[in-house]
């Protein structure tokens, strides 16, 4: 018996490459069902059919492989293959015209049983009499019965082909295949592509019923027009569903042939090891051989795999980790705007994507590159409940399981993948991505990368809306704190001048009903040193309100400490009080000299005036030297100091000790002090007096850098 020609072997492989193309997308059906458990029953359906026809196919590229003499033998094992084959074919064109009762959107109620029991009954029927005529009866006997039979079989495949490109033509939209929609909304394109796959299904059987059978017929006999025929009609009905899966098919059918061209490629390596070093080592040859295939068949394919994603759809093999490394640089501070427009531009250049996009449920969005998104938009913007949301992500012809109103949405953009944002706590939105036709379709890998960044991101926003209302909250309550402070000052300040104002007045009053009185020169003297009063404290609150602007530059802190200290000199020699000066030369620090030099005058005063009343030694020390990296000037007296329960408030404004203090030198003094980035405290003597104590940086801070309010 002679062995297959090489015709056989071109159908055997055509027939091949047909079943890996209904493999792929059986796969991806079995993978939607298995992971999402959808409740459409187009869904449900779709990888039955898929999976027999592939099936139907494979089953047919072993027999094209059969000898021509076998087969003119009409030997009764053979011809019961090729009837088994057709009863095949009976049952798949019946499951693809049950599953296009489906096919519109939205899906309509099941048919009746009635319906139900007639399509798959005339299957059954058909396929006895596939049983019957071809693998039971000897076919030379009834070569008339057997033409009969193909009249018979042609006419049932293009009536109920017809059915189902009829029901796909009712629904079938203006246009070609395009990414987003055209996943799972008929297309014109599609209606062509099946009738033409249905014509040349028409044109095949009719050839083959009318080629003539004689005494012997030969049963399915591997022809040119035969394989160009089959080749058409296998591309065409695989073409409305691959298409839609086209990332699938594309990547099994390169790493299949990819992995078969590394096997084949081992074998012809170790055949010619094998005729280099003799036959001595051909078993272990044959050993390694066999490893390495189980090797590339096996373990290998992870790696083929990630080759192919690189290769062909330009996707890193770290693509999860770069997405993450993108999400661990955002951070809540940023706002939800900010993180949102990052991670979209990040997802979009990682993956290699057309465009991407978030639409958020407040109907904030972030878009990169080329996607139309508009009519989801216009859907938001009305008001799309928590329903509308899917729960998974859907990519591809995964999209059919929408509910209606995002489906009719989604059918008028390119987007190809809806990507739930969601937290425990909140509904973000989406994320929406547009790919080319060729990478519509993800891997597992993919869409669980793509998940994971979307989890990730919304507890990010959960994050940053978080600490967005805290600080809302910090804000009021700060505000909350200016209106109070405000309205105490203002309570301070109505009391500092109502009393000298009052007084004021009555003396004016008396000034007014006795002209003549010898006291009015006294009475108009007290009314001026009251007047004066108010001027100084309206002066010292002008001056504690305003805005002051500061000129930092690099001081000699002891120079200037030297220099004011002798500026004042001949008025503590005239008070009796005994100077000491420590300043070292050269203690430079980032300062305003002026603004500086006003706050040591303020500390010398106040201890002027706490040593006035003063019985023993009346003695001032002014100190500066370097502390923890920075500089510290004191300023000490010895005077009767200040009660504990008063020296938290000593700085506060419009708190004073004297009888005519205005209460806001001190507060003056800290406020400037602090702009320089330091800090100024009040410290009660071990014996008795006070202590001002000021530190300052020796470098620029950032605080010093800043015009103070």
């Amino acid at each position: 018996m002679s062995a297959p020609s090489t015709l056989q072997f071109v159908d055997a492989a055509t027939h091949s490459l047909l079943t890996l193309v209904w493999v792929s997308v059986a796969q991806s059906g079995w993978r939607f069902r298995r992971t999402r458990r959808p409740h459409s029953r187009f869904f449900r359906m779709m990888p039955y059919v898929a999976g027999a026809v592939a099936v139907t196919y494979g089953f047919f590229s072993l027999i094209t492989l059969i000898p021509d003499e076998l087969r003119r033998s009409g030997a009764p094992g053979v011809a019961a293959i090729f009837g088994l084959h057709d009863a095949i074919i009976f049952a798949v064109v019946a499951v693809a015209r049950h599953m296009a009762w489906y096919f519109p959107t939205p899906e309509r109620l099941p048919p009746r049983r009635v319906w139900l029991v007639a399509l798959y009954g005339s299957a059954a029927c058909m396929g006895v009499v596939a049983l019957t005529f071809v693998g039971v009866i000897r076919l030379p006997v009834l070569a008339p019965g057997f033409t009969a039979y193909y009249a018979l079989r042609v006419l049932y495949q293009i009536a109920l082909l017809s059915t189902v490109l009829w029901e796909l033509a009712k629904v079938a939209r203006p246009g070609r295949w395009t990414p987003g929609g055209a996943a799972w909304v008929a297309r014109r394109a599609d209606v062509l592509v099946l009738a033409g796959a249905l014509i040349s299904l028409s044109s095949w059987l009719f050839v083959a019923c009318t080629r003539g059978w004689g005494p012997q017929p030969v049963l399915w006999e591997s022809s040119v027009r035969g394989i160009i025929f089959d080749t058409l009609t296998g591309v065409g009905f695989a073409v409305p569903l691959a298409v839609r899966a086209l990332g699938a098919v594309v990547r099994t059918l390169v790493t299949v042939s990819v992995m078969l061209l590394g096997a084949l490629a081992i074998y012809v390596g170790a055949h010619d090891i094998e005729a280099a070093v003799g036959s001595a080592n051909r078993p272990l040859i044959d050993v390694l051989a066999v490893v390495a295939v189980v090797a590339l068949l096996g373990p290998g394919q992870s790696g083929v795999r990630a080759v192919v994603e690189h290769v062909v759809f330009r996707r890193s093999r770290r693509r999860g980790q770069e997405l993450h490394d993108a999400l661990y640089r955002l951070a809540p501070e940023l706002g939800v705007a900010t993180c949102c427009e990052r991670i979209v531009r990040e997802v979009s250049r990682i993956m290699q994507l057309r465009g991407a996009a978030i639409l958020r449920r407040d109907g904030g969005t972030s878009v990169h590159g080329d996607i139309v998104f508009e009519p989801l938009e216009r859907l938001w913007r009305h008001g799309a409940g928590d329903t509308d949301f899917p729960v998974y992500a859907l990519v591809g012809y995964e999209l059919r399981a929408l509910p209606d109103a995002l489906l009719q949405a989604v059918s008028e953009t390119n987007v190809v993948g809806l990507i739930p944002i969601a937290s425990p706590r909140h509904q973000w939105g989406l994320l929406l991505i547009s790919t080319s036709l060729l990478g519509a379709t993800f891997s597992d890998e993919d869409e669980q990368v793509l998940q994971g960044v979307a989890d990730q991101l919304a507890l990010l926003l959960d994050a940053a809306e978080l600490l967005a209302r805290t600080v809302a909250v910090e804000r009021s309550l700060a505000h909350s704190e200016k209106l109070a402070a405000i309205g105490e000052l203002a309570a301070r300040v109505a009391h500092e001048i109502r009393n000298p104002v009052t007084a004021a007045r009555s003396l004016a009053q008396q000034l007014g009903r006795e002209p003549t009185s010898p006291l009015n020169a006294e009475h108009a003297g007290v009314i001026l040193a009251e007047l004066e009063r108010v001027e100084r404290q309206v002066a010292a609150l002008l001056r504690f309100a305003r805005r002051d602007e500061f000129r930092f530059e690099p001081t000699d802190l002891g120079e200037l400490t030297q220099h004011t200290v002798d500026a004042l000199r001949a008025r503590l020699e005239a008070s009796d009080i005994a100077v000491a000066v420590d300043v070292p030369r050269d203690l430079v620090a980032p300062a305003d000299p002026e603004k500086l030099r006003q706050v040591l005058v303020n500390l010398v005063e106040n201890a002027v005036d706490a040593l006035r009343d003063t019985t023993g030694p009346r003695r001032l020390q002014v100190a500066l030297r370097r502390d923890n990296g920075g500089a510290a000037l004191l300023v000490s007296d010895t005077g009767p100091g200040v009660a504990a329960e008063a020296l938290p408030r000593l700085f506060e404004p419009f708190f004073s000790l004297k009888p005519n203090g205005t209460g806001l030198g001190l507060a003056i003094a800290r406020r400037a002090v602090e702009a320089h980035g330091g800090t100024l405290r009040a410290l009660r003597g071990v014996s008795g007096g006070m202590t001002f104590r000021i530190d300052l940086p020796l470098r620029p801070q950032e605080s010093a850098l800043r015009t103070q309010d």
